[in-house]
């Protein structure tokens, strides 16, 4: 496991990097083995982009008030990198909201516990778990539920958009995509035809949901109320479980 600390106060990068190591060092998860496990620490973010490529680290967590703050690391780390579970940690949660636009895996507030590196670590082995939850679709296309941004029903046929940018089309009704797709809680019907994911939600106002490829979804006007509630509803659950 490589995980990478980005912050410019040298203490907390040494103190960050003692607890990660103390909690992997106790842990009975499978991640015992502390010689597996390299941590990289690097004291502004100028230098941590300068040296970091795509798919070289498993975790990276990265301050927020920085020379190139941690939210626009994280930024530039998303557009090359979909699977890096990426955590902020700050003193502050004010930027809670920033971490959707960026697919973060966790958010923690310092001063750093047992209990909260426990939780991050419980909340990143869960994501991954969601990451490869797949479904069957009727003619036998399997895909991950974590890779659906929105799908719309045309004429008998369903077309699922992706993280990828691949769109797959499958033979389905409306009715039994629905079904299948929003028995998970981050899935929603919000206008005749289109299912969305939660998670891939970067921007929302009363009209439309702008999704992480930056379509933007219109929300039908009968139903705004009641799509509201669940998109509030969704992201209450995920900041409960997220910011400590």
């Amino acid at each position: 496991m490589n995980i990478a600390l980005v912050d410019d106060d040298i203490t907390e990068l040494k103190h960050i990097s003692y607890m990660i190591k103390k909690y992997l060092s106790d842990s009975a998860n499978g991640l015992s083995d502390i010689n597996s496990v390299n941590i990289d620490k690097f004291n502004n973010g100028n230098d941590f982009m300068s040296q970091w490529k795509t798919d070289s680290y498993n975790i990276i967590i990265l301050d927020i008030y920085m020379d190139l703050s941690g939210v626009d690391i994280a930024r530039k780390i998303r557009k090359t990198d979909k699977n890096v579970s990426i955590v902020f940690c700050s003193t502050s949660n004010e930027f809670a909201s920033e971490s959707y636009e960026v697919c973060a895996d966790y958010y923690i507030q310092k001063p750093l516990n047992d209990k909260n590196i426990a939780s991050m670590f419980d909340r990143i082995n869960m994501q991954n778990n969601n990451k490869t939850q797949s479904l069957t679709l009727p003619d036998r296309q399997k895909i991950i539920l974590h890779n659906i941004i929105y799908t719309e029903y045309f004429n008998h046929i369903v077309t699922i958009h992706t993280k990828q940018g691949e769109n797959i089309q499958t033979r389905i009704s409306q009715n039994e995509l629905e079904n299948i797709l929003c028995k998970y809680s981050y899935f929603y019907s919000c206008y005749r035809g289109i299912v969305v994911n939660f998670h891939a939600v970067i921007k929302h106002n009363c009209d439309t949901f702008t999704m992480s490829n930056g379509k933007n979804i219109p929300i039908s006007r009968r139903r705004k109320k009641e799509v509201r509630e669940q998109y509030t509803k969704f992201l209450f659950e995920k900041m409960r479980t997220e910011v400590y």
